[in-house]
């Protein structure tokens, strides 16, 4: 069966809301970039700036995202930060060097309604096995929404 005639009879169970959900994610997807992956395209990250240390990524909120309260799910907060500190870290390493978050605190400072959120990260130290990196996250108004720090390991990429 093609990927089409699939797809329409996934979109014929589905109600009305279930179908704008799916039509939204099918938008995100269709803008990613080259950076990134399956799971951040979903989420509509967009990376801004990435360079050897430091990131910024962001992404719009839409109902996609929010919990049944009617807010953004702390996950989003969470994953685009968890991105743009990887993007920071994976680009301060010379290949075939990669990066793995070992573990990622957040303090969630205000709820997330609406509007485009930015997550900006800076790579604070590194030794030979891992680094450390800080991150914010905020709103269009620059209002800070939640605040990060994350150690994320450095791994070997298999070679091709």
């Amino acid at each position: 069966m093609d990927t089409l005639k699939q797809a329409q009879q996934l979109l014929a169970r589905m109600d009305e809301r279930e179908q704008q959900l799916a039509l939204t994610l099918i938008k995100r997807i269709g803008k990613h970039q080259a950076h990134g992956a399956g799971f951040t395209w979903s989420l509509g990250v967009v990376y801004e700036d990435v360079q050897p240390g430091f990131s910024r990524c962001s992404l719009q909120i839409d109902p996609g995202h929010y919990n049944p309260a009617g807010i953004a799910h702390g996950g989003v907060a969470y994953s685009l930060l968890d991105t743009a500190m990887g993007g920071a870290f994976w680009t301060a390493l010379e290949r075939p060097l990669g990066c793995a978050t070992l573990e990622l605190k957040i303090n969630y400072l205000r709820p997330i309604v609406d509007g485009t959120i930015i997550a900006t990260a800076e790579l604070v130290e590194r030794t030979t096995r891992f680094g450390i990196l800080t991150g914010r996250v905020v709103n269009e108004a620059g209002e800070l929404l939640a605040l990060g720090q994350g150690t994320f390991a450095i791994i070997n990429y298999p070679k091709e």
